[in-house]
């Protein structure tokens, strides 16, 4: 295989993978589903939002903000969503809060702490899932630019003539730029799925931490 080959071939799989990145994310938003799934890259439907009742068995959440009156209330739903904390310890800051309070407003106020730390996830998934989905634009149009970018790459016969003086091997400027455009876009785009775990990872951990609030209630 001729190294003008060799070049013709590697352009078009790579630009075709491309192009059928954008042709998958813009092709046809012809209602709002349609536009809905162009902007969310993710395997699973988007759910803007994580609603108490796929969590918790126990009393209605109607208030979710005089929470935030309350400090020791405050700090402990920040520490108890956060991923760095392990969630036996989170469990054991639950109890810990539970077993100082007075019997007849404990289930009331872990009522109320399961009200914050639903709250500050939302808060939080809402947060990672705007950036997935500007990443994602952005990797779209970014695929586009490639694409034309490799469509603009000197003809496959300056690759071949070169061959003919010895320049056998031998990318040419734009050639080089490309390959390691190709190799940030490609990097870039294998963090979407990794990045896509997260809402699930704060639904999974708020569905822990719910089940050890209600735990500790005493009906």
């Amino acid at each position: 295989m001729t190294i003008a080959t060799f070049r013709f071939l590697g352009r078009i799989s790579l630009t075709g993978a491309i192009l059928a990145l954008a042709q998958t994310g813009l092709a046809t938003a012809s209602s709002a589903e349609e536009t809905a799934k162009a902007e969310w890259p993710c395997v699973y439907r988007k759910v803007p939002e994580l609603s108490a009742a796929t969590i918790w068995d126990g009393p209605e959440i109607t208030d979710t903000s005089s929470w935030r009156k309350d400090e020791k209330v405050r700090k402990l739903s920040e520490y108890l969503i956060s991923r760095r904390v392990k969630l036996e310890d989170a469990e054991a800051a639950v109890k810990k809060y539970a077993e100082e309070l007075p019997g007849d407003t404990r289930d009331a106020k872990l009522t109320e702490l399961f009200a914050a730390v639903l709250t500050r996830s939302n808060e939080e998934r809402k947060i990672i899932m705007s950036g997935i989905e500007r990443m994602h634009k952005r990797q779209l149009e970014r695929a586009k630019e490639i694409e034309k970018e490799g469509l603009e790459l000197p003809p496959e016969s300056e690759a071949a003539g070169a061959q003919e003086y010895g320049e056998i091997g031998k990318l040419s400027d734009a050639e080089e730029k490309y390959k390691w455009e190709i190799r940030a876009f490609q990097e870039k785009q294998s963090m979407i799925p990794i990045a896509c775990e997260i809402p699930q990872l704060i639904d999974e951990r708020a569905g822990a931490i719910a089940r050890a609030i209600r735990a500790e209630m005493k009906s």
